[in-house]
């Protein structure tokens, strides 16, 4: 006989049992990591049929981004200069000409304060065995157009929190007062070469008097277009960014995170030679003395330039800057050109060293006024200063005391992005760079640059890098969550997907790499960062407070970091 049926009520109870088992396995299928869980010392993973896999892990949505094309960033570049017509009442001139180093000055001229005429060159001067005087004082100068920022475009304004308003206004007011000026622009492979930093130092030393290149790496990686340097001897380049050497045993790196050493420790003859850049600015090229930035000394080291003994590191010393100063016999001259008229300049610069050279950090060629830093760092995500041997680091920063601080950095983190966590993780530590320099230098004004338009080939197209937004998201919420400043390069180019159009454009103002400007593409971004700041400095002469120093505001407190966003990022190996 056959067995009965179950009851009614019943036969439904295995259907669901398997459809709660089924439930359950997808919902750990769906949930369970990919790199799976250590259990005990062994890994245990769950396979699920590979035709799942979109269901339970969809790609992400791919983001719409417009497609530019060179006349784009014609009309772009157009209504800029447009909008620095109403702004100024004065028409541009075309800053994006080839067949020029110079920036765009029409709108922005400067006129010589009365009485602060630069010292003439005379006969006696120009006699070879003759002593130079010392380095004239660079022309007063004062802004003769200022623009009213509310006629351009937004994408040119710096936002600047109300919190770090003051630091700003002090720095407007110290330029205005015709004071020494330094300006420490960090920053990429962007700015190597002098690019983006060279127009800004030129524009802020014709607007408001300077002379000089700045501070230099002894041995740099790239020449500079500041000044044109050499050595000879057997010296040895060491960076903290890009691929350090692996023999490297401390984090002695100084204010540029680079410095020189001579392989061959014997005390032969070595020499650093520093000479203006003739295919740029006269003023660049015009100093008077020289200041080494070295470690401390071991043993005794004599110091010779142009070969005129003028000092000797003595042994014991310890890390500080050395201030060559003095006349100079039978120096080259030469007459540059500036404001009112010639003045007079070196030609050429020999640093000689006879003994056992010390680390040296960096070279500073003494100009006076305005002197704008610019220090590349190839490969740097900028998030190495907290790294560096903290006393010396900050000593050297006190040093210099610049009363301006940018941070050009995050292009070398957009490719390495794979998630807004990751973007979250670097705006966390970056965040922590931006304190370090409030805490040592807590007047200075501190300006972040974020990344620009990048991109990447995707088939047969050219597209941005899926986690640019993000990255210029964070960064630019960190800026200004810390008391910083921040410029948005990538809107300042047209926003995402503007790239390949820069690079098409006739003449190309990007590479092919469609990453990196060309020296042209380069010179136009400097010349919209000046606008940018010379619109600050008109909102600060008509409608800002001006408070005393002494009755400053404190900076926003920062906010706190969860530890999960405290991981270092660490510097790439890449080629910016």
């Amino acid at each position: 006989m056959s067995a009965p049926h179950p009851p009614r009520d019943d036969r439904w109870k295995g259907a669901m049992a398997l459809s709660v088992v089924g439930c359950v396995v997808t919902v750990l299928a769906a949930s369970f990591p990919a790199e799976g869980i250590n259990v005990g010392g062994t890994v245990v993973r769950m396979a699920y049929p590979e035709s799942w896999r979109a269901w339970l892990h969809p790609d992400p949505p791919q983001l719409v981004v417009p497609r530019w094309r060179p006349e784009d960033v014609s009309d772009l570049l157009a209504q800029y200069d447009s909008g620095w017509t109403a702004a100024t009442g004065l028409e541009p001139a075309n800053a994006r000409a080839a067949d020029t180093a110079g920036v765009d000055f029409t709108g922005v001229d400067s006129t010589s304060v009365a009485g602060s005429s630069p010292q003439k060159v005379d006969s006696i001067a120009q006699e070879a065995d003759v002593a130079l005087g010392p380095a004239p004082a660079p022309p007063r100068r004062r802004p003769a157009h200022i623009p009213d920022a509310s006629a351009l475009p937004a994408a040119l304004r710096l936002t600047i929190p109300e919190s770090a308003q003051w630091a700003f206004g002090q720095l407007f007011a110290q330029l205005d007062e015709h004071g020494n000026i330094n300006v420490l622009h960090y920053g990429d492979s962007q700015i190597e070469g002098d690019r983006i930093s060279g127009i800004m130092r030129h524009a802020w030393q014709q607007r408001w008097g300077g002379s000089g290149p700045g501070l230099q790496a002894p041995v740099p990686l790239v020449q500079s277009f500041a000044l044109r340097q050499s050595h000879t001897g057997p010296w040895k380049r060491h960076t903290r960014y890009g691929r350090r050497d692996t023999t490297d045993t401390d984090e002695r790196y100084g204010l540029l995170a680079c410095y020189a050493e001579l392989e061959d420790t014997t005390g032969s003859t070595a020499c650093l030679t520093l000479a203006p850049e003739p295919r740029n600015h006269s003023q660049f090229g015009m100093w008077k003395g020289i200041r080494l930035w070295h470690d401390s000394v071991a043993t005794d080291c004599v110091v010779r330039v142009n070969d005129i003994l003028l000092d000797t590191l003595r042994a014991g010393t310890p890390a500080s800057v050395l201030d060559l100063h003095g006349s100079w016999p039978k120096a080259d001259t030469a007459l540059a050109m500036t404001g009112d008229g010639p003045i007079v300049g070196l030609q050429e610069t020999e640093v000689c060293f006879e003994g056992v050279v010390p680390r040296i950090f960096a070279v500073e060629p003494k100009g006076q006024g305005v002197q704008w830093h610019g220090v590349p760092m190839r490969g740097s995500s900028g998030t190495l200063f907290r790294k560096l041997d903290r006393p010396h680091f900050t000593g050297q920063l006190r040093a210099l005391s610049p009363e301006l601080v940018i941070l050009q950095y995050g292009g070398n983190v957009v490719p390495h992005c794979k998630d807004l966590a990751q973007a979250e993780r670097f705006g966390g530590w970056f965040g922590s760079q931006i304190r370090l320099f409030q805490r040592v230098l807590p007047k200075a004004a501190i300006l972040v640059i974020g990344p620009s338009d990048m991109a990447e080939k995707t088939g047969l197209q050219w597209t941005s890098f899926p986690q640019l937004e993000a990255v210029r998201d964070v960064l630019k919420r960190t800026a200004l969550e810390n008391g910083a400043g921040y410029w948005d390069l990538l809107e300042v180019m047209g926003g995402l997907g503007s790239m390949p159009a820069w690079v098409d454009s006739e003449p190309p103002l990007a590479g092919p790499d469609h990453v990196h400007f060309t020296p042209l593409g380069a010179k136009q971004v400097g010349t919209l960062l000046d606008r940018s700041f010379l619109a600050c400095y008109s909102e600060w002469r008509q409608d800002w407070s001006k408070p005393a120093p002494s009755a400053m505001p404190k900076r926003a407190a920062a906010p706190v970091i969860p530890s999960s966003l405290q991981t270092p990022v660490l510097e790439t190996d890449g080629r910016r």
